[in-house]
């Protein structure tokens, strides 16, 4: 999406954030969050008097581009919901201000999460939400083809092998993505490549690894799923969304996801026996996930900052992290809540230790387009992946 048709869609968001008044908090959060954001702004506000917080809601299709058109407009709203590994570009580019006042105890926080919105010193963004993948399977699916839901696939090799033979009577065998929003598929396939010793750029930022031989054997397992017919034909098209709801339907047997799904499926289709099994890794090799999640920031642009600071110290405190998230809390001891008990969440708190920051660079959201974009060629046919990952590398070697 270009800057001027990334403008034009924030366009209404735009007009209502410029017309805040004293006293008003204009925050965006992701229309998931949407019920449970409600409820903590009447708390808030019941607490606060003499604050306004104005909820609207944004998408997870384009944000990436929406937010920082909003931030460099200077017409941002009070405080924004963004994913952990975009903060860190923001404070480099004087986008968002300090939250060192609104984040305390941080002891008391997983110091990945902390991790992310460091930087030069302060913190810059308030971790609430993290989260990591790991693969949610139909068991019953499992039993049908012979296969031990209990004794699940865990090298490469096996996994492709099971997917090969859970891809029979119209179901394909696991789903990849290969569309809507960026981080979709980065998150699904990155950690393939750092399995190997790959990846899209080095931790450091100053080195393209995308091209490397490990990332490219990465990829290649990645896409052949689609390649060899294992994953749905509508898979160019398809995000995280559009997996789960083709798990839901039983046209898919596997596919990677967080957490945030199961509640998801057990109402929608509350006959599929779900299984959860940890991510594959390669032969001698450690499995390996992003730790994901959200963050608060407040805009260098906020209208009124004291304010947005003071609802993200709230948002911020351990009893309403538990209740913002759908997936675990950034806070440890936000983690003793009843609701993270449930058994079927074992797994993503098991692959919690796995998970890696992306690597903090001002240019990571352009970056890690290049690298989506050379995917969807690959998917498309249009390139090998050998070709398909040298493009990547010399359109990143330029944003490095």
């Amino acid at each position: 999406m270009t800057i001027k048709l990334a403008m034009a869609a924030t366009a209404s968001f735009l007009a209502m954030s410029a017309s805040a008044w004293a006293g008003q908090v204009v925050w965006w959060t992701p229309n998931f969050n949407e019920a449970r954001a409600r409820q903590l702004v009447e708390t808030f506000q019941a607490a606060n008097p003499g604050v306004t917080v104005k909820l609207e809601t944004t998408t997870t299709d384009g944000l990436p581009q929406r937010i920082l058109t909003a931030l460099q407009s200077g017409a941002a709203p009070d405080v924004i919901d963004v994913q952990h590994a975009w903060v860190n570009g923001y404070a480099q580019n004087k986008l968002v201000v300090p939250l060192d006042e609104a984040v305390t105890q941080r002891e008391d926080y997983i110091p990945a999460a902390l991790q992310y919105n460091t930087w030069n010193g302060k913190l810059w963004g308030a971790p609430y939400r993290i989260e990591t993948h790991a693969i949610i399977i139909n068991r019953g699916d499992f039993k049908a083809v012979g296969l031990d839901p209990d004794k699940p696939p865990q090298t490469w090799e096996a996994f492709a092998d099971a997917a090969k033979k859970l891809t029979v009577n119209g179901k394909s065998g696991f789903a990849i993505t290969g569309g809507g929003e960026v981080g979709n598929t980065i998150f699904r396939s990155l950690p393939f490549m750092w399995m190997l010793g790959g990846g899209i750029i080095s931790d450091d930022g100053k080195k393209v690894l995308v091209d490397s031989p490990e990332s490219e054997k990465a990829v290649s397992f990645y896409t052949d799923f689609f390649k060899n017919h294992l994953s749905p034909s509508s898979t160019l098209e398809n995000d995280g969304t559009a997996n789960r709801r083709l798990f839901i339907a039983e046209k898919v047997s596997m596919y990677q996801s967080g957490q945030f799904d199961i509640q998801s499926i057990r109402k929608e289709n509350p006959k599929i026996d779900i299984g959860v099994i940890p991510v594959p890794h390669p032969e001698g090799a450690k499995t390996a996930v992003i730790l994901g999640g959200w963050s608060l920031v407040v805009p260098s642009s906020a209208k009124n900052p004291d304010e947005a600071k003071k609802l993200v110290a709230f948002l911020s405190k351990s009893e309403n992290q538990a209740i913002l998230t759908d997936t675990f809390p950034a806070r440890i001891s936000a983690m003793n809540a009843e609701r993270f008990n449930d058994p079927i969440l074992k797994v993503f708190k098991d692959m919690l230790p796995f998970g890696r920051p992306v690597p903090a660079h001002p240019n990571w959201v352009q970056i890690s387009q290049a690298y989506f974009d050379g995917i969807q060629r690959i998917l498309l046919g249009d390139e090998s992946v050998k070709d398909a990952m040298d493009g990547a590398a010399s359109e990143i070697e330029g944003l490095l």
